[in-house]
């Protein structure tokens, strides 16, 4: 299974790198007709900032944690989004992009589990637009929050909107 790290910044939009209109196949050319693709799908994968600095945590048990937390999610939407049996179909298999975030200083995953529901909320009751559910991974037998994962979705605005305060994880 493919999966990539792309900056936040692609999170709304193409990279300044990709946004010159000779290499943007996405586009329509002079004389062409609109573009009908649609973005690709993509699952937002995010870490605790205070987790990934804890001396504690290595990098493979929280990679370990966000591997729960992305089947979870999996899982939990497979029977009902189209948009997650599209992510592991056969065909997208080798396509799967995953973006790998941290919280921002003093905000927990629980919280921000909070705010992701309130705004699935705001947007699903304007009927705007859609907004992915998300999975909390709570490790047992601990009951500590380490990893939450987004369904596949095509970044809708109000989402990107909630994780511009997240940040790339890096080493």
């Amino acid at each position: 299974m493919a999966s990539t790290t792309t900056a936040p910044s692609s999170l709304a939009s193409h990279s300044p790198s990709n946004s010159h209109p000779s290499s943007d196949t996405s586009r329509p050319q002079a004389g062409e007709g609109e573009n009908t693709t649609q973005p690709p799908l993509v699952m937002q994968i995010i870490v605790d900032r205070q987790l990934v600095k804890s001396p504690d945590w290595k990098t493979g048990p929280l990679m370990v944690q966000s591997a729960h937390a992305a089947v979870a999610v999996i899982t939990k939407t497979l029977a009902r989004s189209k948009n997650t049996r599209d992510y592991v179909s056969e065909a997208n298999l080798e396509k799967m992009h995953k973006v790998v975030l941290q919280l921002p200083a003093k905000v927990d995953l629980e919280s921000f589990s909070r705010t992701l529901r309130e705004a699935k909320q705001a947007t699903m009751s304007s009927g705007k637009e859609e907004f992915p559910d998300h999975h909390l991974w709570i490790e047992q037998p601990e009951g500590l929050p380490t990893c939450l994962a987004l369904e596949p979705n095509r970044k809708p605005a109000a989402l990107v909107k909630v994780l511009k305060k997240c940040s790339l994880l890096r080493d």
